[in-house]
């Protein structure tokens, strides 16, 4: 199983983007042709997280159970996910006994 949230160029683009506006390198005038939105609120979705017991982790150590950042890559085939915060080798899953 592949699953891939974002594609490279869209996470480049979302990286430069969060740049700009940590600079304050923005101005609306930059954006007259995005559309408008009214009556906007924001809801609350899940993201996709990993949780498990952690080995090998460079700030919780071994052997907690954790859950994870929001996961933007992960390969069952390759044993490898990729968090917001770090690359995971994966063990065995809980659901298949497998990676």
């Amino acid at each position: 199983m592949k699953l891939q949230y974002a594609s490279v160029d869209a996470l480049a683009r979302l990286v430069e983007d969060l740049r700009l506006a940590e600079t304050g390198s923005l101005s609306v005038s930059d954006f007259s042709e995005s559309p408008i939105l009214y009556s906007h609120q924001i809801i609350p979705l899940s993201v996709g997280i990993l949780k498990g017991v952690v080995e090998g982790h460079p700030k919780l150590g071994t052997g907690r159970e954790i859950t994870t950042s929001q996961v933007f890559f992960i390969d069952t085939d390759l044993g490898l996910a990729r968090t917001l915060s770090r690359w995971y080798r994966l063990g065995v899953s809980a659901q298949t006994g497998r990676c």
